[in-house]
């Protein structure tokens, strides 16, 4: 696994290999994201890829992707109201891709609906 940070601050792990997260971040989609969605009122992103660092992640970041992971499955086996769960974010890969990339934002998202 991985983290990405941005301007030192670790923003997300990422569970995929080396070269598939490194992908991900040349992703100009993912890269949208980032610089539109906000954490405390401020973008993730300014947009500077000098800012943007992804390395190995930690013990504690591991630990904590996979116990979202885990709450995510017991989530997705009780119904909602959309039938599908979501505790953690995913990134869909496209059909010929082989690997799956999971992504778990370890800041606070804003909700789109309050800006």
């Amino acid at each position: 696994m991985f983290t990405l940070e941005i301007d030192g601050t670790p923003i997300a792990v990422i569970r995929a290999s080396e070269a598939r997260a490194r992908e991900l971040l040349d992703v100009e989609g993912f890269k949208d994201d980032l610089r539109t969605m906000t954490s405390e009122g401020r973008p993730l992103w300014s947009g500077n890829a000098a800012q943007l660092k992804l390395r190995p992640s930690t013990e504690e970041e591991i630990e904590t992707f996979d116990d979202a992971m885990e709450e995510d499955e017991e989530f997705e086996h009780e119904p909602d109201d959309s039938g599908t769960g979501a505790a953690a974010n995913s990134a869909d890969t496209e059909d010929d891709e082989p690997e799956d990339v999971d992504i778990l934002f370890l800041v606070d998202i804003d909700d789109e609906a309050e800006h």
